[in-house]
């Protein structure tokens, strides 16, 4: 909803920018359209507009982000994994896409940390409600999904057949995915056990090279 008072768009709740008109960020202010999305209170002020690269490798990452969301397509099923050491800034820019969708276009996404996801589907799983069910089938099912620091949980048996039913899934049906991770994807002669192939499977790690652009954050 507009907001009323709205010095941006007079309580209209759109922007006229020339060519194109969008919705305004009034629209999205506060905290139900950051829980609506999913995403943490610390990131609640991250936008595209508001990251701050400090490397080659940290513009080129928002530039691709800006040109996904530009040139997105819900059909392609086409994402972003986004992979480099910490503090590098990805989950900002992973949020800031996410944003961006909703507002652009009117895509709903989906923020986890992976770890918190996983937490929550063990958790659901002992519960006499379905909840494990429903709350599966809507990982799976939701437009776009972040996953954020893939690889950083333990990862138990259990948790590799769930990430790895997630991800197919999603390939599968073409649904984009978000990817944030502090491991490389694919393991070296020099690193033979911080991967995410190592991790969890060649297999899996096959699909993100197919359904994501890899962008390495440094």
């Amino acid at each position: 909803m507009a907001d009323r008072n709205c010095p941006i768009c007079k309580g209209t709740g759109f922007v006229d920018k020339g060519n194109v008109v969008e919705l305004c960020p009034c629209r999205f202010k506060g905290e139900n359209f950051q829980r609506l999305l999913n995403i943490p209170k610390k990131f609640w002020s991250a936008e595209l507009d508001n990251y701050q690269p400090i490397s080659p490798a940290q513009r080129r990452a928002l530039k691709v982000c800006k040109e996904f969301v530009f040139n997105f397509d819900l059909e392609e099923g086409k994402g972003i994994t986004l992979v480099g050491p910490p503090q590098m800034g990805k989950t900002h820019l992973v949020v800031g896409v996410l944003k961006a969708l909703y507002r652009q276009k009117r895509v709903r996404g989906f923020f986890f940390d992976t770890k918190e996801m996983l937490f929550q589907l063990r958790f659901y799983a002992g519960s006499e409600e379905d909840k494990y069910g429903r709350m599966l089938k809507f990982l799976m099912r939701v437009p776009v999904l972040v996953l954020d620091d893939l690889g950083s949980e333990r990862l138990s048996d259990w948790s590799i057949e769930v990430l790895s039913l997630l991800i197919t899934y999603r390939y599968n049906h073409q649904l984009s995915t978000l990817i944030t991770t502090n491991y490389q994807l694919k393991k070296s002669e020099e690193d033979l056990l911080n991967s995410l192939e190592e991790r969890l499977s060649p297999g899996v790690v096959g699909k993100l090279f197919h359904m994501n652009e890899v962008v390495y954050v440094s």
